[in-house]
C-alpha cells in the first residue's frame, strides 16, 4: 500500500480563499462591466455630438437658402422686376421713351425670299381621309398590331 501512495503525486494544495476575496471577484467583474459600458456611452455621445454639429450646419445652410429664395420671391413679385424685364428682355418702352435698335454698319445680309403661300380656303374645312375599316378591324389592329385574319387576302 505504501507503494500506491508514493507513486501518486502529492495532493494539490488549494489556495485558501477568504470571504473578502470571494466577494471581491464579482465586484471586480461588475466594475469592469460598468467601465466598458461607460466607455461605450462616451463614444456614442461623441458620435452624436459630431452628428448634431453636422445637422446644425446643414440647418444653417438651408435657412440661408430659404432667406435667399424668399428675397428672390419678393423681388420677382414686385413691380420693379416687371419693369426691369419689360425694358431688358421685353423690349418695351414707356410713353415718352424712344426704343433704340442698334444697326450694324457693313454689308447687308441677304435673306432668302420665302415662296408665297396660298391663303387657306374659308369655304371648305379640311376633312380627315376616310378609310374603309370596320370598327372590329380597328380594335383588332390596336390590340394585336396586325390586320384581322378575316381581312387578309
Amino acid at each position: 500500500m505504501s507503494d500506491d501512495t508514493s507513486s501518486q503525486s502529492p495532493p494539490r494544495r488549494r489556495l485558501p480563499l477568504s470571504n473578502i476575496q470571494i466577494l471581491l471577484i464579482p465586484i471586480l467583474i461588475f466594475g469592469g462591466m460598468l467601465i466598458l459600458d461607460f466607455r461605450q456611452r462616451v463614444v456614442e455621445g461623441q458620435e452624436k455630438l459630431v452628428e448634431q454639429e453636422a445637422l446644425e450646419a446643414q440647418i444653417a445652410r438651408l435657412e440661408a437658402e430659404r432667406l435667399e429664395l424668399e428675397a428672390q420671391k419678393t423681388y420677382f413679385s414686385s413691380p420693379a422686376f416687371v419693369t426691369d424685364w419689360a425694358h431688358s428682355e421685353g423690349k418695351m418702352v414707356r410713353p415718352g421713351e424712344v426704343l433704340v435698335v442698334p444697326m450694324i454698319e457693313g454689308q447687308p445680309i441677304d435673306l432668302p425670299a420665302l415662296p408665297p403661300m396660298a391663303p387657306p380656303s374659308v369655304d371648305e374645312p379640311e376633312q380627315p381621309a376616310e378609310t374603309d375599316l370596320s370598327p372590329l378591324s380597328v380594335w383588332w389592329s390596336l390590340f394585336f398590331e396586325s390586320s384581322p385574319p378575316l381581312s387578309q387576302p
